[in-house]
Order: C-alpha cells, then structure tokens, then sequence
C-alpha cells in the first residue's frame, strides 16, 4: 500500500499521479458516455412534458434536443476533468484575472458554455413551436398556422440577441447598455444596413393584420406562382408549380400586386370551336344549342351562364365561341372539367356529322382557256410552287407553259 500510495503522490509536472489518473478517467469515460447521457437526459425531460406534448412523439424530441445536450454535457466532463489539475507555475501563466493563456481558455470555455446553452434554447423553442402548431392544425382557422412560425421566428432571434448581451456582460465585461448608447454614428451606420430587415418585419406584420393570404393558399406575383408554406417576420416561403422552393421577401408581397387565386370563387374557361366551312347552318345550330344545354345542366356558376355563340367567319373556319365557369379555385379540378367538357363537346360535333376545320388555303385560276385535265393541274401545281396570286381576266398562259 505504502507503493502505491508512493505513486498516487508522484508528482508530474507539479500534479500528482491521483490528479492526472481522475483527469484521464474522467475525460475518457465522460467521452464513451456522453451519447448515452444525451439520450437519457432528452428522453427523462419529455416525461416531464409528455402530457403536454400530443401526439409529437419523444423521438422528434430526442432528434432536437440530443446533440445540443451531449454539446453540454462534454463541456461539463471538460471542467470537472481539467478541475483535477493545475497549471505549472513553470509556464509562467497569469492568473484568470489578468492577461494570458489561461484568460482566454476560461473566457473560451464560457463562451462556448453561453453557446450550448443558447442552442439548447432555440431547440427548446422548435419543439415548443411543433406542440402549438399541432394545436393550430386542430382548429378551422388557418390565421393560427401562420402565426406559430411567425412567432417561433421572432422568440428565435430574442433568445439569441439576449444570450448574446448576457454571454457579454457576464464572460467580457462588457457593459452592454453604455455600448447601446454610444453607438452615436455607428448605431445610424447599423440601422442603414438594417432598413431592408425592418422593412421586411414591419411588412411581415402587415400581412398578419390584413391577412392578404394564409398559409397553404396559390398566390401568382409577378413570374412567381405557388402555394405558400410559411410566412416567417422576414420572408415568405412559396412551393412553386413545379416543386421549387422560393423565398421572397415580405415587402415584396406587400408592394407589389398579388393575385390570391385560391380566393377565387371560379375559373373561366373561353376557347373557339372551328368547323369546317360546309357545316350547314342547320348543324351549327344544333351544335351550338347541344352545347349550351350541356353547359347549362352541368357547370352554370350562381349568375355567371355559359356563351357560346357563333362569333367569328374566320379565314378558314367557322368560330364558335365557348364561354363557362367552373366553381373551383383549384387548377387541377378545372383542368379535369375543362377536359369532360373537351370531349363532350367533341361528341357533340361528330354526332352532327361536322367536322372541325384545318389551315388551308383554295387557289382559283381565272382567264384561262381550253386547259386538258392535266395542264390545269399542271398549271395549278406551277402556281402553288411560286404562290402566285390569284389571275386576273386578262391573263393568259404562254404556249409553252400549256
């Protein structure tokens, strides 16, 4: 025993052998548990709030919380393993007080202590936010499901603006308010630089109060068109059309014009039917009339009744014009009525014997005497290849072109 304790007391470098075997022990064990000690503690902490938590399971809670905690945790094996120990007064060191290398790992390791406690605290809030949106989803509102994230955004940035003042007060010194007020210049600097910043808040604020559009609403602004997922106090975040996630600005959705499609109490849908030219007017009648009782039994909007109207003789077709609105603000059950009434309206004309016309083009030759079948195609083919207009009376073929 008395070897032993002869060991125990040896003295390296002004520690003894006891000092640096607990300093080993613990750094080294502190570090094959701290993933284990993470998990135990997330998981002990939501038994507490358990109740409070709803359906949001404990591993959602453990994958916010975990790594924050082990970050915590190995600062705190880092200070009670270096407690066991003491500096060489070899090394010449200051004192924690004055100047030196020991100053600055102390004031590094409170800085990074006020950093783990500030994570731990934004993933607290992230946890807490999921609980209130889980309870917003249950209402009918949809007010409460934009508000959750506007908050969570705005309890985010308070909690690490005054972890920041603190860290500084408490690890440098620093008096935080006599800092605030002698900004002087500089502070009119910062709030230049930050007008971009208020005005987003403030035009955030601006769509809570007049609630232009909610979360999970198609908005169109500009060459943006989309539903909205979230509206943070400094941008809104839009899902494109094909999948994109885009970010735009607050003050850009409240400065520029925005169409609120899903506010729509209808979508229009105008197109042209182009029969051929020897439709009787008899069939275009029956056509037409087909049409608008279908339209009329089907997809009649309050007030707004279908058109449809024999409109235009253009060059090539007979244009009737099919006017109706669909009682949806959703693009894809207008474009699934658009399409039923697509081919009902091809029933329609078929059933009629009609037919939907083409681009063409009739070319007549005028003047021209005593052509043989083949030469008048002959002539007709030479007059398509250099599309000649058409002759007048007096003009004649030469001979050779017979």
């Amino acid at each position: 025993m008395d070897q032993v304790s002869y060991w125990l007391h040896y003295t390296i470098l002004e520690n003894k052998l006891r000092d640096l075997l607990w300093f080993v022990g613990i750094l080294g064990l502190g570090i094959i548990l701290r993933r284990g000690l993470s998990f135990t503690v997330s998981r002990t902490i939501y038994r507490f709030i358990k109740s409070e938590a709803g359906n949001i399971p404990v591993a959602e809670f453990v994958r916010l919380t975990r790594r924050p905690f082990e970050f915590l945790i190995t600062l705190i094996i880092l200070f009670s393993a270096f407690h066991h120990l003491k500096v060489p007064s070899e090394w010449n060191w200051a004192s924690p007080e004055k100047f030196g290398w020991l100053m600055l790992l102390e004031r590094a390791y409170q800085t990074m202590l006020s950093v783990a406690i500030g994570w731990l605290g934004i993933r607290l809030i992230k946890f807490i936010s999921l609980i209130f949106k889980q309870q917003a989803a249950e209402t009918p509102t949809a007010l409460d499901d934009q508000l959750v994230p506007f908050f969570k955004d705005i309890a985010i940035v308070f909690w690490t603006l005054t972890c920041f003042f603190v860290m500084l007060h408490k690890v440098y010194e620093v008096n935080v308010w006599a800092l605030i007020t002698s900004l002087g210049i500089g502070g009119v600097v910062i709030a230049l630089a930050a007008r971009e910043t208020l005005e987003n808040l403030l035009a955030s604020i601006t769509i809570m109060l007049e609630r232009p559009f909610l979360v999970g609403q198609s908005v169109v602004l500009d060459k943006i068109s989309g539903e909205v997922e979230q509206i943070g106090f400094r941008s809104t975040r839009v899902r494109s059309d094909d999948g994109s996630l885009i970010t735009v600005p607050n003050r850009l959705m409240v400065t520029q014009a925005l169409e609120n499609v899903s506010q729509r109490t209808h979508r229009r849908a105008k197109y042209y039917v182009r029969l051929a030219y020897d439709t009787p007017a008899e069939t275009i009648e029956k056509i037409i009339e087909e049409i608008r009782e279908y339209l009329l039994s089907q997809y009649i909007t309050g007030s707004k009744e279908p058109t449809v109207r024999l409109e235009l003789l253009s060059e090539s077709s007979l244009d009737i014009v099919v006017i109706y609105h669909v009682g949806t603000s959703v693009w894809k059950e207008f474009m699934r009525v658009r399409e039923e009434v697509n081919f009902k309206i091809l029933e329609i004309v078929r059933t009629q014997g009609a037919t939907f016309a083409l681009p063409s083009r009739a070319l007549f030759v005028r003047g021209v005497e005593n052509l043989t079948p083949a030469s008048e195609e002959e002539s007709i083919r030479k007059s398509q290849l250099s599309e000649a207009t058409p002759l007048s009376p007096s003009a004649k073929l030469h001979p050779h072109e017979q």
